[in-house]
């Protein structure tokens, strides 16, 4: 399905057998948030100006039947940088915010696409949402990203660098790599400087990247700068279609750049959004319902792929194709030994589908895809989803009462208005049967939409009392952790200046000069050679669950 040796005997014939063996093209995947399918100009849409995506559009490929992998945000990108079904993988809730838990988030143990392009020679970066867990194992820069910057969470009010969780009594922050940013006036044009400034890097480096941006723009908070409200726009959609502005001008920044500095022809970007359209000014015309929904407007996404002087501008591809093909797809791109390509993939390569600059014919003239499933099941025990193949879709709102399944004709009825279930029962039925089968490799999700109870308990003392000390005396602590669940815990010392409580939050972090006894007992003796004030951190851990607890101690001049 990948048609890996027609592809690269193309890529050979159109750009020198030396560039295809040394040069790699540069991957920018720009992903936006809930934006409606019909809000953007190239969509149709009379409302919404966006002349920098819609060029960006026109100069390659516009995919009109493009899915998301999931209906909305977490499970969504899950999918995307797996490249596996969110269902198969038990990830089909949003991460909820859980330093503790790691089973909260994108699945350890999967190797992801940044991890793969890494490893493939490239610098890798992430800008904006993450939503794929907090813990240590899954903060962006332990999941194969070079650099990061942005927030872990879901959404963000878009002109501030801190947020406080009432209903956890927590703070979340902006982070530049593991250290906190002050200094976000508008997050959407702070994440394009970013960009930008990535860019920058990796072409001083003399590197190919790979940057996933991940605008958390137009999702709720519904935000926008001042300069950016057209009076003319309805006033209740006005601030909705003004965030899509500075998207625009984002895309329009980067497009420049990659022209300034001579690399937008070895350049591959790609578009689209993790879901349909939300409730708060978005427009899915004329698909029906919104974000959360198996109709079309919950799924199908605006989606564009450009490669200046490879891909043949002012295409549309009408084929399936959701974000799991991006996957395969950048590991050909990368040239990826076939030995080592992921094995776990169920996507296709893309790139043989579209038609290339001196081509008369794309190499591949087959389907992508025989059929696009979606959904699984849930703790309830219920199974939802849909199917598609070529111009059927069913939807099964409960996979054990046949009688609510919807079959649309796409073709006839994008909007999904008559339901043909009693006209062709027979088709409705095939269908079902094939979602069946498929969702049996399926599994319950593996954490909950809220934090689960973290079993382990853990106190933290100073022998003697006094977290005091001077350069050169041991000082002792003593730590007892257990598991309510009984299972058992072992333990992992830090020590750090207080500057680095959140980079110690996701990664190891011991202080030069410092001496100890073993890092790995239920006590440990410290030795500081310098004044100063220093966090000493005791962690517990079994394989799902951790703990820390901090201690402060200030070590005086002698």
């Amino acid at each position: 399905m990948r048609s890996v040796g027609i592809w690269l005997g193309l890529w050979v014939a159109l750009v020198g057998l030396g560039e295809c063996q040394g040069e790699k093209p540069n991957v920018i995947v720009i992903l936006v948030d809930d934006l409606g399918y019909a809000d953007l100009g190239v969509q149709g849409s009379d409302v919404v100006k966006s002349p920098h995506i819609d060029k960006l559009a026109r100069d390659g490929v516009i995919l009109t039947d493009g899915y998301a992998p999931h209906n909305f945000c977490g499970p969504s990108r899950s999918g995307l940088f797996t490249g596996i079904w969110p269902y198969r993988i038990g990830a089909q809730f949003n991460a909820p915010k859980d330093y503790w838990d790691n089973l909260v988030g994108l699945p350890l143990g999967y190797k992801s696409i940044p991890e793969m392009m890494r490893e493939a020679g490239y610098q890798t970066y992430c800008v904006g949402k993450w939503h794929l867990g907090h813990t240590p194992g899954n903060n962006p820069k332990n999941r194969g990203f070079n650099g990061f910057f942005g927030f872990l969470k879901g959404s963000w009010n878009y002109k501030q660098s801190v947020m406080y969780d009432t209903a956890l009594r927590d703070y979340d922050y902006v982070y530049r790599g593991f250290t906190r940013v002050g200094d976000i006036n508008y997050i959407t044009e702070n994440f394009t400087d970013a960009t930008i400034g990535y860019i920058a890097r990796a072409h001083r480096l003399e590197k190919p990247f790979f940057i996933y941006l991940s605008y958390n723009s137009p999702h709720a908070p519904i935000i926008s700068l001042k300069e950016d409200l057209d009076p003319d726009v309805p006033e209740d959609r006005r601030k909705y279609v003004g965030m899509i502005k500075s998207l625009d001008r984002g895309v329009e920044k980067i497009r420049n750049y990659l022209e300034k500095i001579g690399i937008a022809e070895n350049t591959v970007i790609m578009f689209s959004s993790d879901n349909g359209g939300h409730r708060h000014g978005a427009s899915n015309e004329p698909l029906r319902d919104m974000k959360g929904s198996y109709y079309e407007g919950g799924l199908r996404v605006p989606w564009y792929i450009t490669w200046p002087g490879m891909l043949e501008p002012g295409q549309t591809f009408t084929k399936l194709a959701t974000h799991l093909d991006i996957y395969p797809t950048l590991e050909n791109l990368a040239q990826v030994p076939e030995r080592k390509k992921n094995p776990d993939l169920v996507g296709v390569d893309l790139m043989p589908h579209f038609l290339k600059v001196g081509q008369s014919a794309p190499e591949a003239s087959g389907a992508t895809h025989s059929f696009i499933y979606f959904g699984g099941p849930l703790p309830s025990g219920k199974s939802s989803g849909m199917i598609r193949t070529g111009r059927w879709k069913l939807v099964i709102k409960d996979e054990n009462d046949n009688s609510k399944n919807e079959l649309y004709d796409l073709r006839a009825d994008l909007s999904e208005t008559t339901d043909l279930t009693e006209e062709k029962p027979g088709r409705a039925k095939r269908m079902m049967n094939s979602w069946t089968e498929w969702n049996r490799d399926n599994i319950l999700p593996l954490y909950g939409r809220t934090r689960a109870p973290n079993p382990l308990r853990l106190e933290l003392s100073v022998v003697g009392g006094q977290a005091v000390t001077t350069p050169g005396v041991p000082i002792s602590f003593e730590a007892t952790g257990s598991s309510v669940e009984g299972d058992t815990v072992t333990y992992f010392w830090e020590t750090f200046i207080p500057v680095r409580w959140d980079e110690a939050t996701f990664r190891d972090v011991w202080t030069d000069g410092v001496t100890s006894t073993s890092r790995t007992e239920d006590s440990i003796s410290i030795t500081y050679s310098s004044p100063g004030d220093y966090t000493v951190r005791v962690t517990i851990q079994t394989e799902r669950w951790q703990l820390w607890e901090d201690v402060q101690v200030l070590v005086e001049p002698e």
